[in-house]
């Protein structure tokens, strides 16, 4: 009777041993940079919707235009310059800000591209007799500017497929920048990634264009590194793009934002900025994390839910599977019959047969062929067991004489183990799959 109960019990105890595990999938927990939202956002650094409200903090020139839901910095038409200029200086040595923009224009390919700022007090346009002072043919901006551009090229120049490219650019000693335009600046990139980093990238591509919805940039300076994030609303949340270290902050600096159009032309507009000041006791985000998190995300969500499912099913046959040796054990020390045996037993045969034909199926589904080929045995038997009518447990299964009266090569417990050996290889793909 006692045995019996147990037998019943055993679905409960599994379950509730997996519970956590399944509480813990139900929302998979990603890496996300952006943690500083509950800081104050600095409205002199900022624009939200109504954007016009926010223009006391801003000067633009040039074919800027700034309206109630965004700030346009070219339209598209040929051979436009644009900027806006805060004309506060960034009052602390760390900070990160956030925007929104969209560039977008009927043709399949666009340009030239645009640019955000960190630019040094005496670039203030403000101070100069010519309002336009600032523009010029680097993204809108002068060649002889003082400070660091994070510059998003639209165009590809060059045809080396590797536009929209997002880089820095870095003249800090206030010279004449010259650059090569024609390959895409691909000599004069600022390469400096911070010491010991794991993601050794100075540039990135990003599909920016033509997007449904606005895409989203976040730029981190935290001791003297610049990070940056892109996402591009395509579902996937947010990306490492690049990583730069620098020998300097940039206090009493200010921001600005630059487009320019060739002969191929983009609407180049800021739907949104944010920006917060960061304390130096801020730990430095590890983006390596995020990046390990992108190749799980790219999977789609269905194939990721079939992957999450064989490994939650995996596990649960793995439990079975050992509750099952261990309920045979245990019965078998204490001197019950082979009948009762058999009876507190026979519950595992077809849930575990179930089971496991579910998780062969599912890798079949998923095309994982080495998992489908290490379980291939064990299918085979079970299937030959079920056609022969000998999946069922009975006193000669379990009994001292059990491979003489049922035929087997092998005893009940010898079988267990050899399929409790498949189960855990299996699980252990499933789950370097799942981490790959």
């Amino acid at each position: 009777g006692d045995s019996k109960a147990q037998m019943r019990s055993s679905p409960q105890l599994v379950l509730g041993l997996l519970a956590p595990l399944l509480l813990a999938f139900d929302v998979p927990v990603q890496p996300d940079p952006d943690t500083h939202r509950d800081l104050p956002t600095e409205p002199h650094h900022s624009m939200h919707t109504p954007m016009d409200q926010s223009r006391v903090y801003w000067f633009w020139g040039g074919s800027t235009v700034v309206a109630k839901r965004q700030v346009r910095l070219t339209p598209a038409t040929a051979d436009r310059r644009g900027f806006l200029w805060n004309d506060y200086p960034l009052e602390a040595p760390n900070w990160e800000v956030e925007f929104d923009f969209k560039c977008h224009s009927k043709p399949h390919f666009g340009g030239d591209g645009f640019a955000f700022w960190i630019l040094d007090s005496s670039d203030d346009p403000v101070l100069k007799s010519e309002p336009d002072s600032l523009t010029g043919p680097l993204f809108g901006l002068k060649e002889t500017f003082k400070g660091i551009g994070l510059v998003f090229d639209t165009y590809d120049n060059d045809g080396d497929r590797k536009n929209p490219g997002i880089f820095v650019l870095d003249n800090s000693d206030g010279g004449k920048f010259v650059g090569n335009h024609d390959n895409d600046y691909s000599n004069d990139m600022y390469k400096k990634t911070p010491d010991g980093y794991r993601n050794p990238e100075f540039s990135c591509q990003a599909d920016y264009r033509n997007t449904k919805d606005a895409v989203r940039v976040l730029v981190r300076f935290l001791h003297k590194q610049l990070h940056v994030y892109i996402d591009t609303r395509d579902g996937q949340g947010w990306r490492v793009c690049l990583a730069v270290a620098f020998e300097r902050d940039f206090f009493n600096h200010h921001m600005a934002f630059t487009a320019i159009t060739g002969q191929v032309a983009d609407v180049h507009e800021l739907t949104s900025v944010s920006t917060r000041y960061l304390d130096d006791s801020e730990a430095d985000f590890d983006d390596y994390l995020l990046m390990h998190a992108e190749g799980t995300n790219r999977r789609s969500g269905f194939t990721q839910l079939l992957w999450v499912v064989c490994m939650l099913a995996g596990l649960v046959l793995n439990i079975m599977c050992g509750m099952e040796i261990y309920k045979f054990h245990d019965y078998s020390s204490s001197g019950i019959n082979s009948t009762l045996i058999a009876d507190n037993l026979k519950f595992y045969a077809w849930p575990h047969t179930i089971l496991h034909f579910t998780i062969s199926g599912l890798l079949l589904l998923l095309g994982a062929w080495f998992g489908v080929i290490i379980n291939l045995p064990i299918v085979g038997y079970k299937a030959w067991a079920i056609q022969k009518n000998k999946l069922h447990l009975d006193a000669n299964s379990v009994g001292a004489e059990a491979k003489i009266h049922s035929g087997s090569l092998l005893s009940y417990p010898n079988r267990l183990y050899i399929m409790m050996g498949f189960y855990a290889v299996t699980q252990i793909y499933i789950l370097m799959r799942l981490s790959s």
